[in-house]
């Protein structure tokens, strides 16, 4: 089983989603990254489950709230390139894979 690591910028915006979710309900954020932890270790188990949001990168959409995880598998690891919440551009993180 591959590692998973974040770009920076993904790993920014899983933390803003986080403190955000706080700020409005107090565990809320908790709730949020546990929903978080159960995607990635999805996306660890079983990367090619999950259709290609935009080919190389695939989409996992998050249970009960409004996020994807885009992730691409690389020959020694699955990096995590966007944390989107759905309302966003869909292409907004296209320029992180150069």
């Amino acid at each position: 089983m591959k590692r998973l690591t974040y770009l920076l910028i993904a790993e920014t915006e899983l933390t803003e989603a986080a403190c955000f979710y706080d700020e409005r309900q107090p565990g809320l954020g908790r709730r949020f990254l546990d929903a978080v932890r159960e995607g990635k270790e999805q996306v660890r188990h079983h990367p090619d489950r999950w259709a290609f949001y935009e080919e190389p990168v695939r989409s996992y959409r998050l249970q009960t709230f409004p996020y994807r995880l885009l992730y691409r598998e690389l020959p020694d690891r699955i990096q995590i390139v966007a944390v989107m919440h759905l309302s966003r551009h869909p292409d907004y993180w296209k320029d992180r894979l150069a």
